[in-house]
């Protein structure tokens, strides 16, 4: 039974579509944002595959000292049990159900006390070139991520927050705000997940992309309970269907040591019959432990979660336009 705990928790990560926006505040000694605006789509976005990735992609939420990446250490656990997360947000991202669009303003890419980055989220039915549809080979798709693609912001997007911070070193740090973040569970639909306390981290800028982009915040018990566990049941239905085909069955017809008939011992309870509702997972000890809320923002309880992403550049209005 320990050993499916993994499994079940990569579902709930999602791994993400990603853009971030947050408002107000910024790293000691940073101020207002000034400089050119420059623009660039996430070409690639990662979620944790293990617990040295949720480390790497996580920052430390609450000064703490401590980096935090909750959600992103149950993803990793997932994925090490084969539950494909990353391979569901690489199709989203190469076939444009998530295009997280980010606009950076500064002075210098090496040294400033005033940078900002916004994420705004991009239409899928106006980008140019067109995103593919259901694709056999990704290495087909993702034309409009070739650094020459030219988006709108989608309706709904967020228009008016940033993270402000500060460039040392070739590197840019922001936040603490809020965030907005897009992410596929279960499909390669995007699921949008507001952050609070959200930061950001970025090396590798240039004019044309960046290297590496740390997007992190904490997900409201609200998004947990809507959002994320819903996406959870969304992969789990599937699996019992797979591997329990005769749910009229004493034993709801699973085949012997199949993950659906773990699934099923685990999570149906109210009542036993042969299937799993949203609320059996939401109320179960195990998902409440797992996603049991690590950081405390603005005396708000919150789950934190980390991703990375892959930036080129891009087109589409700037504040500055």
């Amino acid at each position: 039974m320990a050993s499916l705990r993994p499994i079940l928790f990569a579902i709930a990560a999602l791994p993400l579509a990603l853009p971030l926006v947050a408002c107000g505040g910024g790293d000691d000694g940073a101020s207002e944002p000034e400089g050119p605006h420059y623009t660039y789509v996430a070409s690639q976005v990662f979620v944790p595959t293990n617990n040295n990735q949720a480390r790497e992609y996580g920052l430390d939420l609450n000064d703490d000292g401590t980096t935090d990446n909750q959600l992103g250490m149950v993803l990793g656990t997932l994925a090490g049990q084969g539950f494909e997360v990353q391979a569901t947000i690489d199709e989203a991202v190469a076939t444009g159900s998530i295009i997280l669009l980010q606009d950076f303003q500064t002075s210098s890419f090496t040294s400033t006390t005033g940078a900002g980055l916004s994420i705004k989220l991009g239409d899928k039915a106006t980008a140019m070139p067109q995103p593919c549809t259901t694709p056999t080979d990704l290495s087909t798709c993702g034309k409009h991520l070739a650094g020459t693609g030219v988006f709108t912001v989608a309706a709904g997007s967020p228009d008016n927050a940033a993270v402000a911070g500060k460039i040392a070193g070739g590197t840019f740090t922001g936040g603490p705000g809020k965030v907005a973040l897009q992410i596929a569970l279960g499909g390669t639909d995007a699921i949008r997940l507001d952050l609070i306390g959200a930061r950001a981290k970025a090396t590798g800028i240039s004019e044309t992309g960046m290297d590496s982009v740390i997007l992190a915040g904490a997900l409201t018990k609200n998004d947990l309970d809507t959002k994320v566990i819903p996406a959870i049941h969304q992969q789990i239905v599937p699996i019992i269907t797979r591997d329990c085909p005769t749910p009229t069955a004493s034993d709801c017809g699973c085949m012997t040591g199949s993950t659906g008939k773990t699934v099923l011992g685990l999570f149906d309870t109210m009542p036993k019959d042969c299937m799993v509702t949203v609320d059996e997972i939401k109320n179960n000890t195990l998902i409440q432990s797992l996603l049991a809320p690590d950081v405390t923002i603005d005396g708000e309880m919150a789950l934190s979660l980390g991703i990375k992403v892959k930036a080129v550049k891009a087109t589409f209005p700037t504040p500055a336009e």
